[in-house]
Order: structure tokens, then sequence, then C-alpha cells
């Protein structure tokens, strides 16, 4: 790792909050990061408003895990916050600029100058209406000009993870946005699959999705990183519920037998961390994509994070080095923005499970801490115009040019 100090801001303890951790940071562009694992909604978003200097924030993206209650959560950020614009989810995991949190809440303050925001929920995404989305994205556009001075655009989408709708709520955004670069991760719950939620200014949502236009005055730029590479080994989709993201069969056999032997394990022993060390992915153009497993089924039948088709021919992937590919992926990033101020980041919650099965969560802490990632362990992460799983993605503000 480099032995240069990538971070020039500033750090404190949150005055009268030290005990529970909660700690910010402000970074040069003049956004302010916090995170705190404060017990509670109210002591949680107390801290925040505690740590933060309230009078400099526009804007407010936070994730959060679901232990605090969404709707307590979001009535003590609207008291906390008055007049701040919040979007923000419920996370299996959330990444802060010194380490991941097991059941805390981060948050992003974008200030009143160096970005402009404008943000949308598309309602009912499990049965989405296009024209509708189609026309809150034109509102969305014809917001964000009023307010534009020509600074790099980019968009971050918040989708409900259980909502089962992220390829479809992707493909009208991509439309409505006519090539502005989106990245984007899917609303979590721990792995329990029970329920996500987002809120967006003073409001809970289920079953939508949040969009976020950001025009930045700094350098900036959207990656995908993955730490995988396709194997000899293929299983053609023979039977599958694409609504459900349920494959039945795969090779005409039950999917759950054939997938556990191809990996010489019991079927009834196959678990997360199984599913994370042996991803499946599939080929599109020239590249692979990650079709990751969300979880196996009674009937051995498997649950995916992503829909699946019939006829879809998925390749066992083998792993590659995932501190290894990070580091690379961040330090190409550091050197293309001429040094990299801080990371948003959407990971999704399968590369914690592996970097736990490969002991490397500490050094990919290290690596984190090092670039200022912050963001949230997702159920599905977003590509310009691809639903991705097992995968970091995410968006790299550059630091302001000077000393």
């Amino acid at each position: 790792m480099p032995r240069r100090k990538r971070y020039d801001g500033r750090e404190t303890l949150a005055r009268g909050h030290s005990a529970q951790g909660t700690r910010t940071r402000s970074h040069r562009c003049g956004i302010q990061t916090a995170w705190t694992e404060a017990a509670g909604a109210e002591a949680a978003v107390a801290a925040l408003a505690a740590s933060l200097d309230v009078t400099r924030i526009a804007h407010l993206v936070i994730f959060f895990s679901p232990v605090y209650g969404v709707e307590a959560l979001n009535a003590a950020l609207s008291r906390a916050f008055p007049g701040v614009r919040v979007a923000g989810c419920t996370s299996s995991g959330e990444i802060s600029p010194m380490a991941g949190l097991d059941r805390g809440l981060v948050a992003i303050a974008f200030p009143h100058e160096g970005f402009r925001i404008a943000s949308t929920v598309l309602e009912a995404v499990d049965n989405l209406d296009a024209e509708r989305a189609a026309a809150s994205i034109r509102a969305l556009r014809c917001a964000h000009e009023r307010i534009s001075r020509g600074g790099q655009r980019f968009a971050i989408s918040l989708i409900d993870g259980l909502a089962n709708a992220e390829e479809t709520v992707i493909a009208a955004i991509g439309y409505g946005l006519d090539g502005v670069p989106l990245v984007g991760g899917s609303a979590g719950d721990e792995l329990t699959f029970s329920e996500t939620a987002l809120v967006h200014d003073g409001r809970v949502h289920r079953r939508a999705a949040i969009l976020l236009l950001i025009e930045s005055d700094f350098p900036v730029e959207i990656f995908k990183n993955d730490n995988f590479e396709p194997t000899g080994v293929k299983f053609v989709v023979t039977e599958t519920d694409h609504e459900q993201r349920t494959v039945r069969e795969l090779n005409a056999e039950p999917a759950a037998v054939e997938y556990a032997n191809a990996l010489g394990l019991d079927p009834d022993a196959l678990t997360p961390t199984s599913f994370a060390a042996h991803p499946l992915v599939v080929r599109v153009g020239g590249d692979y994509f990650c079709r990751s497993i969300r979880h196996l089924n009674p009937d051995q039948s498997l649950s995916f994070h992503c829909a699946i088709e019939s006829g879809v021919v998925l390749t066992l992937a083998r792993q590659k080095d995932l501190v290894e590919a990070t580091r690379e992926e961040l330090a190409r990033l550091d050197a293309r923005l001429g040094g990299v101020d801080l990371v948003i980041g959407f990971e999704c919650v399968l590369r914690r499970l592996d970097a736990e099965i490969h002991q490397a969560r500490h050094s990919i802490a290290e690596l984190y801490r090092h670039y200022n990632v912050v963001g949230f362990e997702t159920y599905g992460e977003q590509y310009r115009s691809m639903h991705l799983n097992q995968t970091f993605t995410g968006i790299a503000i550059g630091r302001p040019a000077g000393p």
C-alpha cells in the first residue's frame, strides 16, 4: 500500500457521544461524513447532529441498520435536520471511512457549495408504470438543469432490495437519464430477507426507488470492481420462475443438486458462504457479470438476487484475490483523479462474507480507510444500465486542485 497519507481533512469524536464511537470527518471537497453505532434511533441521530456542522448541509444521504426502526429513525431525522433534504435506505452492514459497522448509521452530508443535487422517488417499482417513471425522471432532469453550473454529473440509485424489480427500474432510469452515468445499491436488511425500506424527505417508502442526480465541481468517476474469473463449468437454466427470481432446474436437474455436485458438496450443506465463495456469472458482450444466489429453498430450487431467464448459460466462476483486486481498482482511481478525496461505495453483502471466509476483512477495511470509502453493504449493485451482484460499485470524488 502507498505510504503517503491520502486523507487531509479533519476527524473528531462527537462531543458527549464518544462512548458510542461516533465520529465525523470533513473532506476537502466540502462533504462531511459521520458514523455511529449508538443504540436506538433517537440517540444515533442525536449523535450525528452533534458531530456535524448542520449549517453547512444541503443534502444528507444515509445508510442504516434496520434495527433502528425506519419510522423512528425517519422521525428523528426530521426533528434533528429541519430543512435538510434526506435520502437513504436500510442496509446489511454500513461502511464508514474508519471501518465497517455491523449495526450502525452512516451519513454523507453534501454541502451547499460544490454540489447541486435533485432527487425523486419512483413508487411501486414491483409493478412499475413506465410512463409515470419516465415523467418523474424528466421532471428530475428539468429541476436539475435549473441549478446546473456545467459541472460533472452522475446519478445514484437506491432501490428496495426485496421488490425484485432492479432490472426494470434500471432500464427505465437509464432511458430517462440519457447517458448520465449511474451507480447505486439495493437496500438490505442484514440477510433476514424480511423487509427493506427507504427514506426520502421525511417519508418512508417501501417497494420504491430513490434517484439522485448530482453535479460536482470536482473530478468524479464511477466504477465497478469484482474478483472472479470464469471456469469451464457451465449450467443451462432449464426451468425458472422469472418473477420470483427462482431457478428450479440447471441442466434439467434440481438446481441446488446440480450446483452442489459441481462443488463436491451436499445440497443440504449449501449456505450463504458457499454462494459467496462459488459465484455464478453470465456473459454479456465481452464481459462477465455475477448472478449471485440468495438462498436455497426447501424444494432444492435456488433463489437469486437477479432475474434469470430460461435458456441462459451460467458459468461457475473461480475467485481471484479479493484484496488485490480491490487495491488495484482503488489505486487506478487515485491515479486517474489525481488523488481520491472520498469514495461513495455500494458493496454486495456477499463480498463481506467472502472476505470473512478468507480472513481478509481487516485488509479490506485498511484499504477503505486509506481511500475514505463510505457506503453500505447491499442486496445488489447498479452500474450504468446493469444490475449486478457480488461487486463493488461506486463513485470516486477527486481532491480539489491546490496544495
